[in-house]
C-alpha cells in the first residue's frame, strides 16, 4: 500500500511539474510573440517610410497629370517646378514652358489620358519618366526627371514635345527592312 501511495504521489509530483512547465512555455511563448511583433513593428515603420519616400516621385507625377486633366496646365508646371528651390532662380524658363503648355489646349484640344513608355530609375537618386499624353486632336510626349539629392525628390526638369506623332513614324520607318523599303 505504501508503493502505491508512493507511485501516486511521484505521478502527481510528474502531472503537477508538467502542467508548471507547460505554463512556463506558454509565458515564453506569448513573450517571444509579443517581442516579435514589437521587433517587426519596430523594423516596419523605416522600411514603409522609405517606400513612401521612393514612391512620392510616383504622387508627384499623378498631381501633374490630375491637374492637366483638369485644365490647369499652368499650375501644373508651376507645382512640379516649385519642388526644386533652384528653379525659382530661372523664372524665365518657367513662364516659358507655362506659356507653351498654356496653349495645348487651344492648339492640342481637351486631355483624354496619359500612358507611362517609360522609367528609368538611376542609383535611387535619379528617375526618367517619359509618357505618351493623348489629346482631341493629337497625342504629344511628356518627359518628366526628378532627382533625389539629399532625402527628398526635386522635379530636375519637365518638357514635352508636339511632334511625337512624328517620330514613332520615324522611329517605325527605321525598323523596316532594307529590302522590303
Amino acid at each position: 500500500m505504501v508503493a502505491a501511495s508512493n507511485r501516486r504521489n511521484s505521478i502527481t509530483n510528474l502531472i503537477t511539474d508538467l502542467k508548471l512547465k507547460r505554463a512556463k512555455m506558454r509565458d515564453h511563448i506569448w513573450l517571444f510573440v509579443i517581442c516579435s511583433a514589437i521587433m517587426l513593428g519596430l523594423l516596419g515603420i523605416p522600411c514603409h517610410a522609405q517606400q513612401e519616400e521612393d514612391l512620392s516621385y510616383q504622387k508627384m507625377s499623378a498631381t501633374f497629370f490630375k491637374m492637366l486633366q483638369q485644365g490647369q496646365r499652368s499650375e501644373a508646371i508651376d507645382y512640379l517646378r516649385g519642388t526644386n528651390p533652384a528653379m525659382k532662380k530661372i523664372p524665365d524658363q518657367t513662364e516659358q514652358l507655362k506659356s507653351q503648355f498654356a496653349s495645348l489646349g487651344t492648339l492640342m484640344g481637351s486631355y483624354i489620358s496619359h500612358t507611362r513608355l517609360a522609367e528609368t530609375k538611376v542609383a535611387g537618386m535619379f528617375v526618367y519618366q517619359h509618357y505618351f499624353v493623348a489629346y482631341d486632336r493629337q497625342p504629344i510626349s511628356i518627359r518628366i526627371k526628378y532627382y533625389k539629392p539629399g532625402g527628398v525628390w526635386l522635379c530636375y526638369g519637365v518638357q514635352f514635345d508636339a511632334d511625337l506623332a512624328d517620330l514613332i513614324q520615324k522611329e517605325t520607318d527605321e525598323r523596316i527592312p532594307l529590302d522590303v523599303k
